[in-house]
């Protein structure tokens, strides 16, 4: 009696374990050995990898796919001690194959040296330890830069460029004496082989000076990288400044061009001139460069006071730009109640030139440019005859102002176009 139920309670035990058995991912895939190559990369599990049968290979004493396994779970979990699982044979890989797939997947110049009696020993070196290495580093970094500027919530081109900077700080180190001083110089050169501006010059150094004081252990290449980023701020900035001064140069010039004017069917043709000649040659310009001043931004964080500084800056070109597009969209809505039939021609045209004198003369008498060597190429004397027009204008300001307010309860007829 006592022997049948423990007959029964091992018979029990043996079809629970059977049915809490995991089940086997590859077991009835018409390609198992690739299936558990995946499973085992996907899982980070090396111990499929022995599932892998060699049949195939019994012949020669030989398990390619085992190997291959083996040698793709350890470049994924850059983890060297998977490779000496790897039993080379002919046909097969090899542990030396392993370790610089590993090296190659983890950017990690550090392990050639396991290599050194291997025929690639050379090749780690070259590929991991050079200073061509470093200068395509650099390649790949400025391009995934681009891309990210280009595409800024991709998270998966964000870890790639990470993962490229750690790389390169690895492999600098390895580089001769020689090699990391004309890196150095040459990588410095090239940051500011286009800074001409005295006041880029000198905000990019107060900031480098400021950052290197705060952070005196900081490595070389993080160094580099700084300057870079900062010098590349500094020079969108100044750019974005002589595109936002040049964008009031043209508005000036248009303003001074409208007031010679004493008839009002010139009005429709100036704005027309004014408004091709400003998206043709500067709009896109300071609408681009705004976009990547923003993304320039976001690389601060929210309470540095580079992020500040950024801010700041950004908000009084963005004002600029905002004030200038309103002008053009005011005046639009002006043709559109025309095309309505809700207010005359002629009304329209005093409109017109109610908001090009008045709103164009605020927007560009207060603009005043980032950097002091943004200098105007307007005069104060040329734009001085336009300045009292436009203040003889101003004292009907009230009046106008309702008008372009209220352009549907506007009485212009006491209001000449001048």
């Amino acid at each position: 009696m006592v022997k049948k139920i423990l007959l029964s309670i091992t018979l029990l035990s043996l079809i629970f374990l059977v049915w809490c058995r995991d089940p086997d991912p590859c077991e009835d895939s018409p390609d198992s050995k690739h299936c558990y190559q995946n499973k085992a990369v996907e899982a980070w599990d090396a111990s499929l990898c022995k599932k892998i049968d060699w049949k195939e290979f019994k012949q020669y004493w030989s398990n390619p796919p085992r190997d291959k396994c083996y040698m793709m779970v350890a470049a994924q979990n850059n983890d060297y001690s998977l490779c000496s699982k790897i039993k080379w044979w002919e046909m097969s890989y090899t542990k030396e194959d392993c370790v610089f797939e590993v090296i190659n997947e983890n950017n990690d110049p550090q392990w050639c040296d396991r290599l050194k009696w291997d025929d690639r020993y050379e090749e780690c070196n070259e590929t991991f330890r050079s200073a061509n290495s470093l200068v395509m580093k650099d390649q790949i970094i400025d391009d995934l830069t681009q891309q990210i500027k280009d595409d800024p919530e991709n998270e998966e081109l964000k870890a790639q460029l990470q993962k490229e900077m750690d790389a390169k700080k690895k492999l600098f180190p390895f580089l001769s004496s020689e090699e990391q001083s004309n890196y150095i110089k040459e990588h410095r050169e090239k940051i500011m082989e286009d800074v001409d501006d005295s006041d880029v010059q000198s905000s990019i150094a107060k900031e480098f000076n400021q950052f290197k004081k705060d952070n005196p252990d900081t490595d070389v290449i993080t160094m580099l990288d700084k300057m870079k980023d900062i010098a590349d701020k500094q020079k969108l900035m100044k750019r974005i400044d002589e595109d936002a001064n040049a964008l009031v140069d043209t508005v000036k010039e248009q303003m001074t061009d409208l007031a010679q004017q004493w008839q009002d069917a010139i009005t429709d043709a100036m704005k027309e001139k004014a408004s091709e000649r400003i998206k043709e040659n500067w709009w896109d310009n300071l609408k681009r460069s705004l976009k990547n001043l923003e993304w320039m931004k976001d690389k601060y964080d929210k309470a540095s006071e580079e992020y500040a500084a950024i801010q700041e800056k950004y908000n009084k070109l963005k004002e600029t730009y905002d004030k200038i597009n309103n002008i053009y969209n005011k005046m639009d809505s002006f043709d559109t109640l025309v095309a309505q039939w809700k207010i005359t021609a002629d009304k329209a045209k005093v409109l017109k030139w109610a908001v090009l004198l008045q709103n164009w003369l605020t927007t560009v008498t207060e603009y005043v440019p980032v950097f002091g060597s943004t200098i105007s190429k307007i005069t104060d004397a040329t734009f001085e005859a336009t300045m009292k027009f436009a203040q003889k204008r101003a004292e009907r300001a009230t009046a106008l102002d309702k008008c372009i307010d209220d352009p549907l309860n506007c009485d212009t007829d006491s209001i000449s176009g001048y």
